[in-house]
Order: C-alpha cells, then structure tokens, then sequence
C-alpha cells in the first residue's frame, strides 16, 4: 500500500483549503494541455520521452527523480507561478522536480532533505547544483510561507526536512533545486554521502504519467 507524503496533520484539513490547493497546484498543467492554436500559435504536442534518474536515495530506499508533468511547458508555468509566489525571481529563481520514494524493505527507512542531499552535475560546466530547503530558506527568512500556498507546499512535501516511508510504501514529493538545474543536460545526479549516483533513464511520457498516478517501483525497471 503507498501514500503520498503528507504530514499525518493534513488529513483534518478543511475540504476548501484542498480544494484551493488543488487547483493552485494543477492549472499550469490545464493551461498548457487546453491552449488553442491559433495563427501564431503552432500545435503544441507532449513529448514522447522522459528524461528520469533512479537508484538508491539512503539505505532501504530507492528513488525516481524526474519532471513534475512530463510535459515542458505545464513544467515551465509551475516553476513561474511557485517562484512567484515565493517571491524568487532571476538567479534566486529555483527548478522543482517530483521525487518518488520507494521502501521495499520490512521495516521502514528515513530520507534527509537537506540542502545539498542530493547533487545534480550539469554537462555545462560550473558548480554542482544542489538540492535546496524551502524550510532553511525560511528559517533564514529568504522567503515568507504562509496561509495557502503553506499549505500546498506542506502537502507537496516541499516544505519537509526529513521524511520516514514506512515499509512497503512510497512518498511523493516536490522537491527544488537550483535554477540551472536540468534533468535532460545533467551528467550525474547522486545522494550526498551514499557514493552510488543515480542512473539516467529514458521513459515513455505515457508511462511516466502513468507512474506519477499510481507509484509502483515495478513500473521501473531495474531501479
């Protein structure tokens, strides 16, 4: 049995506040799937490749890091509108990306979302580019979080510093890194301190979506 990662709390939210967060979350995705072509407009199709990173997060725990849709441009307008309301634009401006969390073991398993907890290499050159906190941006007072999007960002798993999958579960995350971080350029993508990196892996959009609906480590072969 899975579950998305949402603190136990969430569950006693109101029905409108899901409802906001919800649609918060989801109308980058509409506006992109239902745009209309027109004269200037050119007939815009999903991609038919995914570009993902699997392998071993932490002892026990297996990862898939990938796109938040498959689908460039809802993948643009998400990171616009959650930048903005974070009030992070040009170089403070961040990337996120949605992170599946697989416990296949017995008993269950921590993962650490400090920043840095995970390190992408791009093949441009420059610093490593790391995996940043929203909550230690906060506590550093960088940005402000509160009322609405607290709450989307709460139940998207952004705003965790750790998080415990019991056995047999996954957890779905958002999670960001910094801007220049792109998962189709980067050459390797690893685990800070686990010393195995990441394995890069072409999927079918399809079957991507299909994976992001229903978690299911068998959807990956050779995780």
């Amino acid at each position: 049995m899975g579950n998305d990662w949402t603190p136990a709390v969430l569950i006693t939210a109101s029905i409108s506040l899901v409802t906001a967060g919800i649609v918060w979350l989801v109308s980058p995705w509409h506006a992109g799937r239902f745009e209309r072509p027109g004269d200037s407009i050119p007939r815009r199709r999903p991609p038919a490749q995914v570009v993902v990173w699997t392998g071993d997060l932490a002892p026990g725990l297996k990862g898939v890091l990938g796109p938040v849709w498959g689908d460039p441009k809802p993948d643009r307008d998400h990171d616009l509108v959650l930048n903005g309301d974070l009030g992070l634009e040009g170089e403070r401006a961040l990337r996120y990306f949605r992170l599946l969390v697989f416990n296949a073991t017995q008993e269950p398993h921590s993962l650490e979302l400090r920043e840095g907890g995970l390190v992408m290499t791009d093949g441009g050159g420059g610093k490593p580019i790391q995996l940043r906190s929203l909550s230690a941006m906060v506590a550093r007072d960088e940005i402000e979080v509160s009322g609405g999007l607290a709450f989307s960002l709460r139940s998207l798993g952004a705003l965790q510093e750790s998080i415990e999958v019991p056995a047999g579960t996954y957890a779905k995350l958002v999670v960001p890194f910094g801007g220049r971080a792109r998962l189709e350029t980067a050459t390797a993508v690893a685990a800070a301190g686990q010393g195995t990196p990441l394995r890069r892996r072409q999927m079918a959009a399809a079957e991507y979506r299909r994976l992001l609906a229903n978690p299911d480590e068998t959807r990956v072969k050779d995780l």
